[in-house]
């Protein structure tokens, strides 16, 4: 499968500039299909800048905190998420922020307020939130690897990863997001594969 034929490609596409980079795996592995993994995609994407007045919490991100979409104020996670609703998903900044390997907050907004009154909106699908909690459970640390934004849609789930910066044609996971990766594609009885990850690449 190509990177373009990843069920998630399709809502970020009119925003993607390059989508031939990968991500390289310090410790290659092979998932519950066979299929030897040593990368995953990367795709460059160039977002629009908000011009307004910037979040009175910024959540430490200054300048990365100004992307605008349709008019709206916000972070790249949150409009990565706003493309895929866009296109029948439903899903999660999943933010783990001082959470010693838990979830902070399941964000699908960032309200102009401070910190502390973000509002998190807990995943109900059953299905979603039991995926979420079988990775956790195998990764070793928790939800601290969990990829950025986590997107459902029928049987589908993806799993996006946003990173500011300029295009890098290889460049790498963290160790707890490869942790994350391994669990998730050693799982059996689920839709996950190598094109259900992605970094996104980004700057305005």
């Amino acid at each position: 499968m190509t990177v373009r034929e990843a069920p998630w490609y399709p809502s970020l596409s009119r925003y993607i500039v390059r989508d031939d980079f990968a991500v390289e795996l310090s410790r290659p592995f092979t998932d519950a299909s066979g299929e030897r993994i040593s990368s995953v995609p990367s795709v460059f994407v160039q977002f629009p800048m908000w011009r307004g007045e910037p979040f009175v919490d910024d959540f430490g991100k200054k300048s990365a905190a100004m992307v605008e979409l349709r008019g709206e104020h916000l972070f790249a996670e949150l409009a990565i998420l706003r493309l895929l609703e866009e296109r029948g998903w439903e899903g999660r900044w999943v933010n783990t922020y001082s959470g010693r390997g838990e979830v902070w907050k399941y964000l699908t907004e960032w309200r102009d307020v401070p910190r502390r009154d973000q509002v998190t909106r807990p995943i109900l699908d059953q299905k979603a939130a039991a995926l979420l909690e079988r990775i956790a459970s195998t990764s070793g640390s928790r939800f601290a690897g969990c990829w950025d934004v986590f997107a459902w849609r029928g049987v589908e789930c993806v799993f996006l990863e946003a990173k500011r910066q300029s295009p890098k044609y290889k460049d790498r996971v963290k160790d707890d997001q490869e942790g994350w990766l391994r669990a998730a594609l050693s799982l059996s009885n689920t839709a996950l594969s190598r094109a259900s990850f992605s970094f996104v690449q980004w700057d305005y």
